[in-house]
């Protein structure tokens, strides 16, 4: 399942198979495509904000709310650069995005290199944390659905059916939802190319052409 995981996960991988047989497409496939990646675009994009990123957001903003030691630190840390209040809430702002936006990054960016054992520890250190931050919204969706009460009636087998759906739901929006969504914002880039510039020749054509 693991390996399962990390496959979904290696956006560039899945990128260097579909960057060609986008390149070959004509303009109006192209096009089609493209409107098809923009529908689609806006729900995975929600999805993924949602259930992940607003999730570690919400997470890191617990980690240095007012008070905290956390929030006692970064803010010492940023106020012995000789930054004023406003320039250190920008750097705290800064901090929070890369701290949401890191372990998405880290699995994305390194999901290739999962067989190299301190990358591939890194990875999992990263997803671990996206399943634990991702865990507590989507179990408050199931936990407030009636419908596993209705289902399983059982209190047993309704605690287990939530547990396993937001289990399931964690990687979805930790895995699923997150690479969907990144490779349909990088292939619609590579639709653009083609709507504006054109399909790229095939080698055949390229030849028979310089031999014309």
């Amino acid at each position: 399942m693991f390996r399962a995981i990390i496959t979904m996960m290696d956006v560039p991988s899945a990128l260097t198979l579909l960057a060609p047989r986008i390149q070959r497409l004509s303009r109006g496939g192209a096009l089609l495509i493209f409107s098809c990646c923009l529908i689609a675009l806006g729900p995975l994009g929600y999805l993924w904000w949602r259930f992940d990123l607003s999730s570690t957001w919400d997470w890191f903003s617990w980690l240095i709310a007012d008070g905290t030691p956390g929030q006692v630190e970064v803010q010492g840390a940023v106020r012995q650069t000789g930054a004023d209040d406003q320039t250190a809430g920008l750097i705290m702002l800064l901090f929070g995005v890369g701290f949401t936006l890191l372990p998405s990054v880290v699995q994305i960016g390194l999901a290739r290199f999962v067989s190299i054992p301190a990358l591939g520890l890194l990875v999992k250190v990263s997803l671990g944390l996206d399943l634990a931050t991702d865990w507590g919204p989507i179990w408050e969706l199931a936990a407030s659905n009636p419908w596993y009460q209705q289902q399983f009636v059982w209190w047993p087998l309704v605690g287990l059916a939530r547990l396993a759906a937001t289990a399931l739901g964690a990687i979805l929006a930790s895995v699923i939802v997150q690479s969907a969504t990144l490779l349909v914002a990088a292939a619609m880039l590579y639709l653009t190319a083609v709507i504006v510039v054109g399909p790229t020749p095939t080698r055949g054509l390229t030849a028979q052409t310089m031999e014309g």
